[in-house]
């Protein structure tokens, strides 16, 4: 099969093609620098092309042989706190794939959302992951196959969840002041999410279905912090801020560059991510982050 990624030099993109590796398909990434992530050519059956994934005209060109289009793209925080960045990268790039697999007559569509994901949820994050999902499974199930993933956080190497706070962890040796300490995640291991995927193309199970997926093991914010310092061998102690400091902290972090921590994000965490999941998942935070987070 002819697969085109939007997304697939990220975290979860990776993981993906370590995954297609061990397959015949032909994989095409479309990214907006090529040069950057020319190391991505040492895979099998692998074709790098640099264009616009927002372009609409420019998809249509380069999706004409598609049979399986898989979207990553995805945002956690924003230039400003209007939600046009969140609506360009979720909502809108909805829109442009439904047009593109219409035109293209590709009838099979993988789409990353969000646990959560609801036009009407707390956050620009949330709203318009739902707002995407909708119009996929409104509209685009009249012409194609769509499946949809909503996790809850993904972990595993290079990620972009324990990762921060590690790095975060670096900085603030004796104290770490926690926004949102008691929301719950149920982390799902990266890998084990890549092969759910490709697992997926041609389950017709699967098909105009959308899947809730958490991880083995349900954790408070705070426990996941507790549990890298313990990794890390620091002696780190976590101080739990209440609902309305963390509000403060999530405006004051909101100037920080690379936003660690957002109003946007902060209101996210307001629902916890946790659910019955629909696939299950093995792979917990005690096995898998004491194999990369030392080396970060």
């Amino acid at each position: 099969m002819n697969i085109t990624i939007l997304g697939g030099t990220g975290f979860v993109g990776l993981s993906l093609l370590n995954s297609f590796a061990k397959t015949d398909n032909k994989i095409t990434i479309i990214t907006r620098n090529r040069e950057k992530n020319k190391k991505l050519l040492v895979y099998p059956n692998i074709k790098l092309i640099q264009a616009d994934v927002y372009n609409n005209d420019d998809l249509i060109q380069h999706t004409k042989k598609t049979d399986v289009l898989i979207n990553l793209i995805g945002i956690l925080n924003e230039r400003g706190h209007s939600g046009k960045g969140f609506r360009k990268a979720h909502s809108d790039l909805a829109r442009v794939i439904l047009n593109i697999s219409k035109e293209n007559s590709i009838n099979r569509i993988l789409q990353m959302s969000a646990l959560n994901a609801d036009s009407k949820g707390p956050s620009h994050y949330l709203r318009t992951k739902g707002e995407a999902e909708s119009y996929l499974m409104t509209y685009g199930k009249r012409f194609a196959n769509v499946t949809i993933f909503k996790p809850s956080v993904i972990f595993g190497e290079n990620d972009s969840f324990i990762l921060r706070f590690s790095k975060l962890l670096d900085y603030v040796p004796y104290f770490f002041p926690l926004a949102c300490h008691d929301s719950k995640f149920a982390p799902v291991y990266v890998d084990e999410l890549a092969d759910f995927i490709i697992n997926t193309i041609p389950d017709t199970k699967s098909f105009n279905k959308q899947y809730n997926l958490c991880g083995p093991k349900v954790y408070s914010l705070k426990d996941i912090v507790e549990l890298i310092i313990k990794i890390k061998n620091i002696s780190t102690k976590v101080i739990p801020l209440s609902k309305s400091f963390s509000k403060a902290q999530a405006n004051l972090m909101e100037f920080i560059p690379g936003k660690p921590f957002s109003i946007d994000n902060f209101n996210s965490c307001q629902i916890d991510s946790i659910c019955d999941s629909d696939y299950e998942f093995y792979s917990d935070l005690e096995t898998i982050i004491p194999t990369y987070i030392n080396s970060k």
